[in-house]
């Protein structure tokens, strides 16, 4: 705890003008450096409904057809919710007519 006490007060105002900016290039740079927590963050923010399937991927820096692959590895299950197969019918109808 000492270092990091230092560590903080060496970097602020040097290389950063306060701990939110020092704090955020930490974070940058550990997602850089670790595939497992950029992983674990994308499914997460994936999971609440913060991002898109595909912005998860490209966080988790693997294609979307490996990241839905990692997420079903997980144990965790695709919610795809669309229209009902009557909703989608009474359209096709109408596109006929």
């Amino acid at each position: 705890e000492y270092l990091i006490k230092e560590g903080i007060n060496f970097l602020i105002p040097r290389y950063y003008k306060n701990r939110t900016e020092l704090l955020d290039d930490s974070i940058r740079l550990i997602l850089r450096s670790n595939q497992t927590i950029r992983i674990e963050m994308a499914i997460s923010l994936y999971v609440k409904e913060k991002i898109s399937l595909s912005k998860a991927a490209e966080i988790a820096e693997v294609t979307t057809i490996e990241f839905k692959e990692i997420f079903a590895e997980k144990g965790y299950r695709r919610v795809i919710e669309g229209e009902s197969i009557e909703e989608i019918d009474r359209k096709i109808e109408e596109a006929f007519r």
